[in-house]
């Protein structure tokens, strides 16, 4: 098979025709060259910006192909090795530990063929002295390269950046590093323009699946993301992630620290949730870490992720079962709680994809004030009850009182008493603690239940900061992640299909990984 993330602007990359139908029609005269863009106007650019937006969430090529993609990048590997889900499906090794190739192919060429591809299109068309120069849709298009590379790099660890997509036979790979410091100065850079525009119009407004074209949140989320990724490093290089958080925190246009600015992916029968698509597969039930801990903390969010059993219980299951311990009765997809109705097959159409959170916000501030930094008036403990607030209030808790009962609860995570004799994940309390230590676990926590269910960023969270605790597996059939650590798995190795299709580019990423092209080395940031 031949790479198909190299080739630059192709209109046979684009691939609109099969979700957004009738409106892209007029694409079919400019596909005349397989490698350029004849020409292209800005209603049609709009769509290649949705199309760029809904695939780099993993969303299908079509509404004829499935949730496929989601499944290969997301539910079949970050969600089990945060547990947010366990599998019941017997083949999926991937709860085991397995690295199965070909689903790790599939996720990689539909992110560089797909959503990459599209992009570039959005990017070059847009650019200065290009056909539709535009500043502010660049800065959009910039931001939302940064938004879907971090996954990919976080994965990984090097991976094709500044050359995916150069038109060549030959795609070098940047390090991490490299690509971090890249999404510093892209949106630096695209907050300076954000900020720039004073006017009232909107960019992108029938294309963009997530703020309507508004400049003014694309702004927040840009900073929000600064943030973010500040944190991220915050380990490796302190000194560049305390610039980089201080000067978001700083930036005028402000951040996402309102439900109403969160960021959310318009759901529709063209564009419909990935997640809730899969929810009717019955390969997948709530984990044990999760009853262990929402049960445990009596959190009202546990019946808004979830659904009770047939039993009227809310039941989850231990990650990595044997294809004989799927077996047991305990362990039936009857007998665990599937997402709840509101995320759920029937509701795939109209349920909004979350992008970006208010309370992730409250939540690296907190980390941000425990690590020293200048981020506003505030204290740990605030920015830690303000992240919990947003995200009770934005999953529809609305009871004041509940809410306060909640932050100031000492219930902690509990044993679930089950054919296993799972233990309770921790003994860490909701109310924020008195040590530092115990205070750096609540924030970990608590963001691991905020971010769901958007799990490749908790993942990244659990393998930067150890939190929440987690359990151990049942079985690992990855001699390299051994079950006995939920940690052990430190990236996803890279794909089989770049040794064929890319070696010198794959050498260059093995290069610059800092070990061995396996699970247990770790990516950059988190060496």
């Amino acid at each position: 098979m031949k790479k198909i993330f190299i080739l630059k602007n192709s209109l046979a990359l684009v691939l609109v025709l099969g979700v957004f139908g009738s409106c892209t029609r007029d694409f079919e005269d400019l596909n005349t060259d397989k490698t350029k863009i004849a020409s292209l106007d800005n209603a049609s650019l709009d769509y290649v910006f949705s199309a760029a937006q809904y695939r780099g969430v993993f969303g299908p090529n079509s509404t004829t192909t499935g949730a496929g993609p989601f499944q290969l990048f997301e539910a079949l590997f970050a969600d089990l090795q945060v547990q947010y889900f366990a599998t019941t499906q017997k083949n999926f090794a991937s709860d085991r530990n397995t690295m199965v190739g070909n689903w790790i192919n599939g996720a990689w060429n539909h992110f560089y063929g797909n959503a990459n591809a599209q992009l570039n299109v959005v990017l070059e068309q847009t650019k200065p002295g290009a056909p539709l120069e535009d500043p502010i849709k660049n800065a959009i298009a910039n931001v939302w390269k940064v938004y879907i590379f971090m996954p990919i790099t976080d994965y990984w660890g090097p991976v094709p950046y500044s050359q995916a997509g150069n038109g060549t036979n030959e795609v070098l790979y940047d390090s991490q590093e490299e690509i971090y410091n890249d999404f510093f100065k892209s949106l630096k850079a695209a907050s300076a323009v954000l900020n720039g525009y004073t006017g009232t119009g909107r960019f992108f407004e029938k294309g963009d699946l997530i703020y309507g074209g508004n400049t003014k949140q694309w702004l927040r989320l840009s900073n929000s993301l600064r943030l973010r990724a500040a944190i991220r490093v915050s380990k490796k290089n302190p000194t560049l992630a305390k610039t980089e958080a201080e000067a978001a925190v700083a930036d005028p246009g402000g951040l996402i620290t309102a439900n109403a600015d969160n960021a959310f992916m318009k759901s529709s029968s063209n564009t419909p949730h990935p997640l809730a698509s899969i929810s009717d597969w019955n390969e997948f039930r709530m984990s044990a870490a999760m009853e262990s801990v929402l049960k445990g903390y009596g959190d009202p969010r546990m019946q808004k992720f979830f659904n009770p059993n047939a039993a009227g219980q809310y039941k989850g299951i231990r990650n990595g079962l044997s294809q004989t311990q799927m077996d047991a009765p305990e362990n039936s997809n009857a007998n665990n709680s599937n997402l709840n109705n509101t995320i759920s097959y029937n509701n795939r159409n109209v349920a909004p994809w979350g992008i970006f959170y208010a309370a992730e916000t409250w939540l690296l501030l907190a980390e941000a004030k425990l690590n020293g930094w200048n981020v506003g008036a505030g204290t740990a403990r605030s920015f830690y009850e303000g992240g919990i607030d947003a995200s009770l209030t934005q999953w529809g808790v609305a009871d004041a009182a509940a809410i306060a009962a909640y932050k100031t609860s000492l219930a902690t995570p509990i044993p679930l008493g089950d054919i296993y004799n799972t233990p309770a994940v921790s003994n860490v309390p909701v109310a924020f603690g008195a040590t530092e230590a115990l205070q750096r676990e609540q924030i970990g926590t608590q963001k691991w239940i905020a971010l769901f269910p958007y799990s490749p960023e908790a993942w990244s969270e659990f393998r930067r900061t150890g939190y929440p605790k987690l359990l151990p597996r049942l079985n690992s059939e990855n001699a390299d992640a051994p079950a006995s650590d939920p940690a052990s798995v430190r990236r996803i190795t890279y794909p089989a299909i770049e040794q064929s299709a890319n070696p010198k580019g794959l050498e260059s990423g093995k290069a610059k990984l800092g070990g061995e092209d396996k699970t247990s080395t770790r990516v950059w940031w988190n060496q």
